[in-house]
């Protein structure tokens, strides 16, 4: 059976959920997890034509999330208010200019879920003058409307990354269904959606995942990534754990044989051995990061442009 499955994921066949909870279920470490890796990482390769992929976030403010995320650094119950900012737009430009002159493929703008909506769109409009004309950009905010995902193509996003979390509603304080409502509206107005199945621990069932995974089939997502769960000192999941570098690379292979993304596979944390199991896409990260106690990520957990590039550069993915 499991051979059967292996076999037509090689060959570019369209895996089912069924499948891809067997492959889940493979030891880590043996033949038939080594094959998995290899068929997703020769795939990908293929697809991608050798090119990795750096994407850029910026985090535009700090403050105590309502969402209240039981993983999040910026959740009401962990962030401190007195410890709030917000980055001034001058800096943000800067920023920016200096992410593209790096050569970043692709920039982010992230913000709490309770950012002021009206401020976000002042500052997508300010950065978008900093960037080429064909790259990519991207919001990562709290959910929205259709009529609001308007204004975001307006100002001049072409995409929103956005998710149903593994543990919606009982991890976080948000409605899954609200969540999926946001997803459609991504949709509806035209913007491209970037998908992830995150944040993966220690806990969640083969079954949970799939679902993360093949929801974004549902959707035309030409990026998408899978992320674990990072440990954050004073979050309430810190006790659970992580998964293993080895269990994330297993989703990683799994998700792009799935999935088969047309543009990008990403992996966070960056991984080496993710990059060799399917995914050819890394965040370079500035200012704030949900998974890092520092309001200053890129002197901390977040990578910086020139570690992104030696990491795809040693997993033998041209970059530029």
């Amino acid at each position: 059976m499991l051979n059967t499955i292996l076999a037509k994921a090689e060959a570019g066949g369209t895996l089912t959920r069924e499948d891809a909870v067997r492959l889940l279920a493979i030891e880590n470490g043996s033949q038939a997890y080594y094959t998995l890796l290899g068929i997703a990482n020769r795939d990908a390769r293929t697809r991608f034509s050798g090119r990795g992929k750096i994407f850029a976030q910026i985090g535009i403010e700090a403050s105590p999330c309502p969402a209240n995320c039981a993983f999040c650094s910026l959740a009401k119950d962990v962030f401190a208010e007195q410890n709030s900012f917000v980055l001034p737009i001058g800096d943000a430009e800067k920023t920016a200019d200096q992410l593209v002159a790096d050569g970043v493929d692709e920039l982010f703008l992230m913000t709490t879920a309770n950012y002021s909506r009206e401020d976000f769109l002042r500052y997508g409009a300010a950065i978008k003058k900093h960037l080429p004309d064909d790259m990519r950009f991207v919001a990562n905010v709290g959910d929205f409307d259709e009529a609001y995902a308007q204004r975001l193509k307006q100002v001049g996003f072409t995409g929103v990354y956005h998710i149903r979390r593994l543990g919606e509603g009982v991890d976080t304080q948000l409605d899954p269904a609200q969540r999926i409502a946001t997803l459609d509206a991504v949709k509806q107005a035209g913007l491209e959606l970037y998908y992830c199945v995150e944040p993966i621990g220690p806990e969640h069932t083969p079954e949970e995942i799939v679902d993360e995974i093949f929801r974004a089939t549902e959707y035309p997502v030409e990026v998408m990534a899978v992320m674990k769960r990072v440990c954050v000192p004073g979050t309430k999941l810190y006790a659970r754990g992580e998964i293993s570098a080895a269990e994330l690379a297993k989703i990683c292979a799994i998700t792009e044989l799935c999935v088969r993304p047309k543009r990008a596979m990403g992996v966070h944390e960056p991984d080496e051995l993710c990059l060799m199991a399917g995914a050819n896409q890394i965040y370079a990260e500035v200012s704030v990061n949900p998974r890092d106690r520092s309001l200053q990520t890129e002197q901390s957990r977040g990578a910086s442009i020139a570690r992104t590039k030696q990491l795809l550069g040693t997993a033998e993915w041209q970059v530029s």
